[in-house]
């Protein structure tokens, strides 16, 4: 159901009046901001802006009223004074109902908003089917609740189940009477009926207690959970519990919505003690499981019937990765023993990456150890004080005119000067690449393995330049091969370590000279020919080459653009995957 349009008209006047006042009151927008158009002529962006600042001085209202800016009427400043009780947060838009609109908060709370819509269907303001979840500042007016500014949508969709749980919360608001339609929420609405002799109330013999939302005892029993870690166990412990508690909540129905708390939050740490063996004398902390139950007040076979259904439910098992102590992880081989294709017992962690990754994905592991120890060389990189400074120059080998670039980078990975190497380049990371230093093999695993060949030399991602470079003195030639099909080789001179200058930011790109090949070209013989053919206007190919690539000036290059570049550095992949 939509407001008359002459009373969404007033809503919007309204809306706009206050709002100006605002951004004279808060500076919020530059220049003169005396006519009420500047706020209706902003970019939706910058009246969101303002809608926030003003949801953080609501009092302004009374400021408004007071000084009455638009020359409203009193009856228009009245509506306005009522604004003081909006509410403001994220819901779940349900379903329209006839007269109203049906929204959740997101927060738990144990209520539903009825909304009258302004001008268009809310379905038709967000751009998007119900249910679904939106940003909204929700505004008394005249009896009935409707709203004004910008909606912001979520992306987010939906499932059976989820659309299921909306419609049982909403039941459950009706039942105990919290479907509000009019703000301020007041104790009880007045009748209407005129003042005289009260009749006998009826007494409502079927009137329960409100029902107790599964947030709401989530609160509860993780309050409970938190209290006995904190005393008995450790923090470790308290996150799980926490974890498997939230798990269950989110269940639909959620199991926690029926039964003792004690005897969820009993079962709860039970069932991640269970899992940690917390009962075997040589773990530390040690308790047995019984004394769980003692301190809820649950008899033993309560607890342990209350254990063993949440691991049913949760499908939990021990040496489960889900409910571990993540301290125990590195020390816990089991979790890290998988079963390859063939059926044999493997260690995960040494087995390729991609490998390694897949598991990850299922849900085998709790995290990729590749990365894991590609994440810890990168913070010992990140809180070193002092980094070596590393000056390379870069021959593209076989090109004549030479195609070079001299660079300064600071100490990283070997993963990190391909990185640096491609962009001071020009090159797209588009192909396979790796290093050759004094005969060894350097390069990641991840992309050089095979199914027929797994890689055996050095990894780049966990190998810093300054353990392979010496530490005096140049001369040391590096061979960086790139796109093994095109077979480029770059020539890579360790021309030593200069100081760093405080106020220059590394990577540079010093200078250089002539353009980089395009990609797939052909090689050194390739990029000869697309050179010459692009070069004669009669010759057979020009057209060809022209329509494939554009105009090309093999003899551009600006060292700045490489700088930029080599700064601005290239997507990290392995997100992108």
């Amino acid at each position: 159901m939509l407001l008359p349009r002459k009373e969404a008209e007033l809503v919007f006047k309204l809306h706009c009046a206050l709002m100006q006042f605002v951004i004279e009151q808060l500076k919020l927008v530059e220049g003169d901001a005396s006519t009420l158009l500047v706020y209706a002529t902003l970019p939706a962006g910058k009246q969101q802006q303002v809608e926030r600042a003003f949801l953080g001085h609501v009092d302004l209202v009374e400021a408004f009223i007071a000084a009455n800016p638009a020359g409203l009427s009193q009856t228009e400043l009245e509506v306005v004074s009522t604004w003081r009780h909006l509410v403001f947060g994220r819901f779940i838009a349900l379903r329209q109902l006839k007269k109203h609109l049906i929204l959740l908060p997101c927060d738990g709370t144990s209520a539903a908003y009825g909304v009258t819509g302004l001008v268009d269907p809310i379905e038709r303001v967000i751009g998007q089917p119900l249910p679904a979840m939106i940003e909204i500042v929700l505004l008394p007016f005249r009896g009935r609740i409707t709203y004004a500014g910008i909606v912001s949508r979520f992306n987010v969709t939906f499932g059976p189940g989820s659309r299921r749980g909306f419609e049982q919360a909403f039941r459950a608001v009706k039942a105990n009477n919290r479907f509000v339609t009019s703000l301020p929420v007041l104790p009880a609405a007045p009748t209407g009926k005129p003042p005289g002799k009260s009749p006998m109330p009826k007494i409502n013999r079927t009137a329960r207690r409100p029902v107790p939302t599964a947030r709401e005892i989530l609160t509860q029993v993780v309050a409970m959970t938190d209290a006995f870690c904190e005393t008995h166990l450790t923090r470790e412990y308290a996150e799980l519990c926490r974890k498997l508690a939230e798990n269950l909540a989110a269940k639909r129905p959620s199991p926690l919505l029926s039964g003792r708390l004690e005897t969820w939050a009993c079962g709860i740490i039970r069932t991640i003690g269970w899992v940690n063996f917390l009962d075997d004398r040589s773990q530390s902390p040690h308790m047995s499981l019984p004394m769980i139950d003692r301190a809820f007040g649950v008899a033993e076979s309560t607890g342990q019937g209350k254990a063993k259904a949440i691991r049913q439910w949760l499908k939990v098992r021990q040496f489960d990765h889900r409910w571990t102590l993540p301290s125990r992880w590195e020390s816990n081989p089991i979790i890290w023993t998988l079963q390859d294709p063939n059926g044999f017992m493997i260690d995960i962690r040494k087995q390729p990456v991609a490998m390694q990754r897949a598991a990850f994905r299922q849900g085998l592991i709790p995290y990729v150890p590749a990365d894991r120890a590609a994440a810890a060389v990168q913070e010992g990189i990140s809180t070193s004080s002092s980094r070596r400074l590393f000056q390379f120059k870069v021959t593209l080998r076989g090109t004549e005119p030479a195609i070079w670039r001299r660079i300064q980078v600071l100490d990283d990975t070997m993963d990190k000067l391909h990185e640096h190497l491609q962009t001071a380049m020009g090159w797209t990371n588009s192909h396979l690449h790796h290093f050759f230093i004094q005969g060894q093999r350097c390069g990641d695993p991840e992309l050089l393995d095979d199914d027929f060949e797994p890689y055996s030399g050095i990894d780049s991602t966990q190998t810093l330049m300054s353990a392979m470079l010496p530490a005096e003195g140049p001369g040391l030639v590096l061979e960086y091969h790139y796109d093994f099909g095109d077979g480029w080789v770059h020539d890579v001179l360790f021309e030593g370590s200069p100081p760093s200058q405080p106020s220059v930011e590394y990577p540079q790109c010093l200078e250089g000279e002539r353009a980089c090949p395009p990609e797939d070209v052909g090689g050194i013989e390739g990029y000869s020919d697309y050179i010459e053919a692009l070069a004669d206007p009669n010759h057979e190919e020009h057209q060809q080459m022209l329509d494939w690539r554009g105009p090309f000036d093999p003899n551009s290059f600006n060292p700045r653009l490489a700088t930029h570049q080599m700064q601005e550095g290239m997507p990290e992949w392995r997100r992108m995957v």
